[in-house]
Order: structure tokens, then C-alpha cells, then sequence
């Protein structure tokens, strides 16, 4: 296994790593697991999505709505109803991803909760995970993207992590699950310069090589995403997650129509949707 200091313009700094040997192709077993359970989190997300046709399970901000009609195209209840969907769709979708990799992908990669963190929860808040890789085990913590540590991340960090390397003597990983090392916000940078040689960051396709130990692993994931969509397609009658969002976007339009008193003559949708907002 070996260190590699690079630099890039982002960031001063990245105490990256590299399993000695990685194999050119993902095992089947893994693969398989990869599929099913990527199938599974679509669909989680489309039942989400099925679950949303009425005007009850949103938040409407009217004034909002208003004001990014021109914005968003919004004159219309269908137009309203696409609005309401793509407005809670995508925050479910990143908020869900985040524990998708954690809970389900790495594990297939044996990748495990740290073991102490049980005993000791409050110092190792900001561990994610323990794993093996040749030998050796590493602690981890993980992000999204490459924006997505904040602050409060780093200090909590920066705290911590200095104790919890002088009581295991392991070394800690922050990894991202995508993104390039390019793109990195300062807050890695911040969490190095308050710990040591001991702290790395793997940074999107070195991060997920280093996990999985397969080269490229990243765009086996890909063809495994693919997969996960044909079959989820057969499951659904050939039609695509689309598709069936449009049919749930027009029960929630009809929805719309009913709450606020839209009967397609001459009332002014906005003048009804304040009327029946306050």
C-alpha cells in the first residue's frame, strides 16, 4: 500500500491512497449485490414519488411559487403540480444517497461500523466506518461531494480525530463518495493541518478503487446503475420512472384543481391559490 502526496489547485494537500494490487474486474457476487440493491433504493424512491398526489403532502410557499412562476413555467395545475414534485423529489433523492453508499453499497465491500464507536460513541461521532484493506484498518468517515463538509464537519474533526489515532493508532480516511479532488473546499485542507500523516482523503474513483479493490470501480457502478434501471423498467411494464411520474404528477394536478377551486373557467389560478392559502 502506498502514500501519495499530490497537488492540486483546490486543495494544498492530498495524502491519498493506493491498495498495492486491484483486480481488473468486479467479483459477480458483488456485482449481483450491487444491482439489487441499487434496484431497491429506485424503488424506494419511486414509491416516494407514487405517494405524493395530493396537495396535502406538500408545503406550499404561494408566495414563492409567485414570484418563480416565469422561472419554473408555472401557469398551469399540471405546470404546479411538476413544480411540487421536482421541488421535493431531488432533496429526498441527495438525502438518501448519502446513507444508500454507507448502509448498503460499502458494506457489500466489507466495510463495517467501527467497532469502538459502540463503547465510545461520543468520541467517535464523526467516524462513519472501519474496514480492511490488506492487513491493515483503517477508520473512515464519509461525505457526499466535494462541497459537502462544513464547518462543523471539520471542527468536530479536528477535535477528535487527534485522540482517536493516539488511543488506536489507526488511520482515519475522509472519503467522498464523488467529485474530483479539484473540487474540494478548504475544510480537508482545515482537518490536516490539525492532525497529521495519519489523516487521508480519497477523493470519488480513488476512494471508490480503495473500497471496492477493483480498478475503475466507479464505472462498473455505472453499468450496475444501468442495470438496476432495465430491470426496473420489466418490473414496470416496460415504462420508464418518468413515465409513471407523469401519471402521479396528473393525479396531483387534479388535486390541485379541487383544493383551490379550479374548475378551468375564467379564474385566475394565482388569485385562487391565495384565496385558499391563508
Amino acid at each position: 500500500m502506498t502514500d501519495d502526496i499530490q497537488k492540486v489547485p483546490a486543495a494544498s494537500f492530498i495524502n491519498a491512497l493506493h491498495r498495492d494490487t486491484s483486480l481488473d474486474e468486479m467479483p459477480a457476487e458483488q456485482y449481483e449485490s450491487v444491482v439489487a440493491e441499487t434496484l431497491r433504493l429506485i424503488e424506494r424512491r419511486f414509491a416516494s414519488m407514487q405517494d405524493l398526489i395530493s396537495v396535502d403532502q406538500s408545503n406550499i410557499n404561494p408566495f414563492l411559487m409567485l414570484a418563480m412562476a416565469p422561472a419554473y413555467n408555472i401557469f398551469s395545475p399540471f405546470e404546479a403540480a411538476e413544480y411540487l414534485q421536482y421541488a421535493k423529489m431531488p432533496h429526498g433523492d441527495s438525502t438518501a444517497f448519502g446513507k444508500f453508499v454507507e448502509d448498503k453499497i460499502f458494506p457489500i465491500f466489507s466495510v463495517n461500523q467501527a467497532a469502538s464507536k459502540k463503547l465510545e460513541k461520543d468520541l467517535y461521532t464523526a467516524i462513519d466506518g472501519e474496514l480492511i484493506v490488506e492487513g491493515e484498518t483503517f477508520l473512515a468517515t464519509w461525505k457526499s461531494g466535494p462541497w459537502t463538509m462544513n464547518q462543523a464537519h471539520a471542527n468536530e474533526m479536528s477535535s477528535s480525530f487527534p485522540k482517536i489515532h493516539a488511543k488506536t493508532d489507526q488511520r482515519i480516511i475522509l472519503g467522498i463518495f464523488y467529485g474530483r479532488t479539484s473540487q474540494l473546499n478548504n475544510k480537508p485542507q482545515y482537518v490536516r493541518d490539525r492532525t497529521g500523516d495519519y489523516f487521508h482523503v480519497l477523493v470519488g474513483s480513488d476512494l471508490w478503487e480503495f473500497v471496492t479493490g477493483v480498478k475503475d470501480a466507479h464505472m462498473i457502478i455505472l453499468k450496475a446503475i444501468r442495470e438496476a434501471q432495465r430491470q426496473f423498467a420489466i418490473a414496470h411494464g416496460g415504462k420508464t420512472f418518468n413515465e409513471h411520474m407523469i401519471e402521479a404528477r396528473l393525479q396531483l394536478s387534479e388535486s390541485f384543481r379541487q383544493t383551490f377551486g379550479l374548475s378551468g373557467g375564467d379564474e385566475d389560478m394565482w388569485e385562487m391559490l391565495f384565496e385558499h392559502s391563508f
